[in-house]
């Protein structure tokens, strides 16, 4: 199995405000909002990198509202207990702060912001609709006059993602983190790749009385499993595109030597990572693999 060792390259974009970055590029910084200038040094880097060496450039979204995260608002974890949801769908306005971000990468593209060549996504129904809002453009997805309610290729508006097990949220006792059937999401998903091996029933999530929440160790060590399968099927890939959660997502960030940071409902982050496969007898001296 390869390892890999990563490297945060943090000058390219200020992880501020989302209601800031979301009016803007993004974040990217200096100069602002120049991405040819930023995709001649990102191709500048690929090119001077030796061997089993790469930068990836990674769009890391979080999922719009759902319909969990309302009952945690209004009943907190006591609530989520006793209204318990299996694999909740976006809320209204869920789709709507999808759209927003969808609009805010049209805009970004418009100007020069380079498209993902890879998309992947958590199995959860909340995660893969929020890819398909933000990213079904690029596949010719319909949409009513309120462009939301009407759609082509299923909830995943048409995109081709692949769906990573290992980059789903962190495995609370709450039944929201557990998944749907994949038999059941590729009626409701048509334009999603599932990878084999898959299990049609959810292995990972337990109830409380089998399993507890899943440690900040286990959390970190298994969404580094899932970056592990996202490099391994994005290997000559600069641009890609990754849609999880808020606890996935810190795990994501600390696996790649990102600072995690909250993430709040329909953000999404730009990471430039500088990825370096590792001989296997020293991966166990590299702490970002």
């Amino acid at each position: 199995m390869v390892k890999y060792s990563y490297t945060h390259l943090d000058e390219f974009f200020v992880l501020s405000q989302w209601e800031e970055d979301v009016q803007g590029p993004f974040g990217l910084s200096p100069p602002p909002g120049d991405w040819e200038s930023f995709k001649a040094k990102i191709k500048t880097l690929n090119d001077a990198c030796p061997p089993g060496e790469r930068v990836k450039v990674i769009y890391a979204a979080r999922h719009g509202q759902a319909e969990h995260n309302v009952i945690a608002d209004k009943y907190g974890e006591v609530g989520q207990m006793q209204h318990p949801i299996l694999d909740p769908d976006l809320t209204s306005l869920g789709r709507s702060q999808a759209y927003q971000t969808r609009l805010a990468l049209q805009r970004e593209v418009g100007r020069g912001m380079p498209l993902p060549e890879k998309w992947f996504v958590s199995p959860l129904k909340r995660a893969g609709e929020t890819c398909g809002i933000e990213w079904g453009w690029l596949f010719h997805d319909e949409y009513d006059r309120d462009g939301l309610k009407a759609w082509k290729g299923g909830k995943g508006h048409g995109v081709d993602a692949t769906v990573i097990e290992n980059i789903r949220e962190h495995l609370h006792v709450h039944q929201c983190d557990a998944r749907c059937p994949i038999s059941t999401l590729k009626t409701q998903f048509t334009s999603f790749n599932y990878p084999e091996g898959m299990s049609d029933e959810d292995e990972i999530w337990k109830p409380v009385e089998v399993r507890g929440r899943e440690t900040e160790d286990e959390l970190v060590a298994r969404r580094g499993e899932g970056i592990r399968e996202v490099l391994e099927r994005s290997q000559n890939n600069t641009y890609i595109s990754i849609t999880s959660h808020s606890g996935a997502l810190r795990g994501i960030y600390k696996s790649l030597n990102v600072v995690p940071r909250k993430i709040i409902v329909g953000e999404m982050n730009v990471l430039v990572i500088r990825v370096k496969q590792v001989p296997e007898s020293n991966s166990s001296l590299n702490p970002g693999h």
